[in-house]
């Protein structure tokens, strides 16, 4: 579906050359574009190939990319659904899912802080320190400990909770947790003279290795935008998605750091932070993931629409590493460009 220019200030086919450009910089070998708005994908392009070797496969509509840390949203879901079910509280003290470690370094971290990246915490393999007071400087993702938390509280894994309320219901047949290799799937690139690889794991939701087509990656997005409704029909609860993707991030954050809802990226009503993923341009409300590998989610609910971009590339330099943040902001600010 080609669109030389939607209703903004920039022409698609600006976007389209940006994504193009970034995907030689990354040493991507494809990427996918989508942009949907008013629940109707209106812009897609797709071009490269499933990797460098000869005889790769095209990108197309269904071809599916590893999109690494956008899986946390996916998580984040499955415990928000825990949490409205009255299964889990998100002010529930983690110390309660995990006694493997100390409690007293574990303290009163709750819920709420892993999922608003907070804690405080490092944990490596079975040992747990605190290296920042609670709720007062941001931290990497922590979805395997979500996960565990969610199993432990719940019975059922990430992976069985989202194909029942969400998967199945929406017949999405491209999104999965990839326990062999198939001919859709889009191998990694760590480098330009490496062999392309696949990312392969448990399929219970927890590992780094859930593939989805571009397609949908923006159904997952306007599911949230549309707080649970898909074609006229409720699939969750609306309380479900006003926790995913609402700031949930504690009081004691400083103004200065970015807001969370769970593990999303949310736009409130500050103009910079010291570090942050969302472009200026984007509107308030805004929210968004952006996974290693360059594929990224970004819903707007201000016009109604939801862009997803994927790329298939690991790589960087040490004398050159490609800016992931000045290149998330540049595309989020030229998508709010087009569908303004």
């Amino acid at each position: 579906m080609e669109m030389k220019k939607l209703v903004g200030d920039i022409s698609i086919d600006t976007l389209t050359t940006y994504i193009e450009k970034t995907r030689q910089e990354k040493c991507a070998s494809g990427v996918a574009l989508v942009l949907m708005q008013d629940d109707k994908i209106v812009y897609e392009h797709y071009s490269g190939t499933h990797h460098s070797e000869s005889g790769a496969r095209q990108i197309d509509m269904n071809s599916q990319f590893n999109v690494y840390s956008t899986r946390v949203t996916y998580i984040g879901l499955a415990i928000a659904i825990a949490v409205v079910e009255g299964v889990l509280n998100l002010d529930d003290y983690i110390k309660k899912y995990l006694p493997e470690f100390s409690e007293e370094i574990l303290g009163d971290t709750t819920i709420r802080h892993v999922v608003t990246r907070c804690t405080g915490l490092k944990f490596r393999g079975q040992e747990v320190s605190r290296v920042f007071e609670l709720g007062t400087h941001l931290e990497g993702k922590r979805p395997d400990l979500l996960a565990l938390i969610h199993k432990r509280a719940t019975g059922k894994t990430i992976a069985e909770v989202l194909t029942d309320k969400v998967l199945e219901p929406l017949a999405m047949t491209q999104t999965g947790w990839m326990t062999e290799g198939k001919n859709t799937l889009v191998c990694d690139i760590k480098s330009p003279a490496s062999f392309p690889t696949l990312r392969l794991g448990s399929n219970d939701g927890a590992d780094r290795n859930l593939y989805v087509s571009a397609r949908e990656l923006a159904l997952w997005g306007n599911l949230h935008l549309n707080k649970g409704i898909v074609g006229g029909r409720r699939i969750l609860p609306e309380e479900v998605f006003n926790l995913t993707s609402k700031v949930q991030s504690p009081d004691t954050l400083p103004d200065t750091l970015s807001k969370f809802g769970f593990l999303w990226w949310v736009k409130d009503n500050r103009t910079s932070y010291e570090y942050d993923e969302l472009g200026s341009e984007l509107p308030e409300g805004s929210f968004q993931i952006l996974g290693a590998s360059g594929c990224s989610c970004t819903v707007i609910p201000k016009f109604n629409a939801v862009a997803v971009r994927m790329y298939n590339s690991l790589y960087t330099t040490d004398s050159d590493e490609f800016d992931y943040i000045g290149d998330i902001r540049r595309f989020g600010n030229m998508v709010a460009a087009c569908l303004k």
